[in-house]
């Protein structure tokens, strides 16, 4: 099984992770989706599905913890921000 990995900043809050610095990476099985994502900003991270669980190691066993995670594309892009819940981001929880 291949597997994506991101590197992020995480916080708690919204408001919390977006003056942060991303500096850990997080993990999730490549499920082919990524074709349109990765042409556009190189990652396959806007790509992620709310059925695609999100992992804290690259053997997919332990989930991350609840939270804001975000990504940023360039140094001059916006943040790139996902809500997660037990591991898998939330239906309107992606904010760009």
């Amino acid at each position: 099984m291949a597997t994506l990995n991101f590197t992020v900043a995480y916080a708690t809050t919204l408001d919390g992770v977006q003056p942060l610095t991303p500096d850990t990476t997080i993990y999730a099985e490549d499920l082919g989706n990524c074709g349109i994502c990765n042409s556009e900003t190189g990652t396959c991270w806007a790509c992620l599905l709310t059925s695609q669980q999100v992992f804290t190691d690259s053997g997919l066993t332990s989930p991350v913890a609840d939270g804001y995670y975000m990504l940023k594309y360039t140094e001059e892009s916006s943040p790139s921000i996902w809500y997660i819940v037990g591991g898998y981001p939330q239906e309107g929880g992606f904010y760009n």
